[in-house]
């Protein structure tokens, strides 16, 4: 069973899945899981990202948000591949996750055994490093698990040490502080502003990331969809531009155009 799930995964380019049953996942939105089913086990899945473009830009916008939105890539995954499931595997259902999600889909992961926990609080995985997108799959079928334990990276406190906010401790990110959070919020004030542009950051943030040595040398996403539209220049003109259908295509697009204006206009000459 486990090898007809991946063999649909894999002819949609993904190689990293992983099984865990119903009693190894952490609820932490209960009022999501699938009314009136019995779920038994959840498949996830890793989703790579990061690709050969090169950011063109100074300015520190994440590799995931240069992408078109993420959320409409699982999307439209799930309108491809759980039909194929319902087909395989006739009587038993499969309900899509990515971020909104009844379960811990991180913890599932590292559970499933596609990666390890870093001090910055990423998943890290042997291939892609910690540039994936998570997804999980709640299912009725009942399948057999590759649950491991749960572990924790190398503790070299290489991201500890160059986060300029100071924002990974050993109990993992303090959220209030981290640059990535910051850059997001709607209302800023002057003093988060200037924490920004100590970073150099317009929004999301790589630094904890692109110094981790787990992350060195780590294989590239091949999914076209995190190449096609990538933004490798931004600049405030670009974003300006933008008709608001395209805008829309950006996961940066959640909080508004002028949020991530804001933050370039700060970078480039100071609020």
């Amino acid at each position: 069973m486990l090898n007809k799930i991946k063999c649909i995964f894999a002819d949609e380019g993904i190689d990293q899945t992983g099984v865990i049953s119903a009693e190894s996942f952490e609820i932490i939105n209960p009022h999501l899981l699938p009314a009136g089913m019995r779920i038994n086990s959840c498949i996830v899945f890793l989703v790579p990202y990061k690709t050969k473009d090169k950011n063109t830009d100074s300015f520190g916008v994440a590799d995931f948000a240069r992408s078109m939105d993420y959320h409409a890539f699982f999307h439209e995954l799930y309108l491809r591949i759980i039909p194929k499931l319902n087909d395989a595997f006739c009587g038993e259902y499969f309900f899509g996750f990515c971020d909104h999600s009844p379960i811990n889909e991180k913890l599932a992961a590292a559970r499933a055994g596609l990666g390890i926990i870093g001090r910055n609080s990423l998943l890290i995985n042997q291939l892609y490093g910690s540039y994936v997108f998570i997804g999980s799959l709640l299912t009725t079928l009942s399948l057999p698990v590759t649950e491991t334990e749960i572990k924790p990276c190398t503790d070299c406190r290489i991201c500890e040490l160059n986060c300029p906010a100071d924002a990974i401790s050993v109990k993992g990110i303090i959220k209030e502080k981290c640059l990535s959070y910051i850059s997001q919020k709607k209302v800023k004030t002057k003093e988060e502003f200037l924490l920004l542009k100590s970073g150099n950051i317009a929004w999301g943030c790589d630094i904890c990331q692109n110094v981790c040595p787990l992350n060195k040398g780590k294989k590239l996403s091949g999914l076209d969809y995190f190449s096609i539209c990538r933004l490798n220049s931004i600049s405030e003109e670009l974003i300006a531009s933008l008709s608001d259908e395209q805008f829309s295509k950006y996961a940066f697009s959640w909080r508004g155009k002028n949020a991530l204006l804001e933050n370039l206009r700060n970078l480039k000459n100071g609020l």
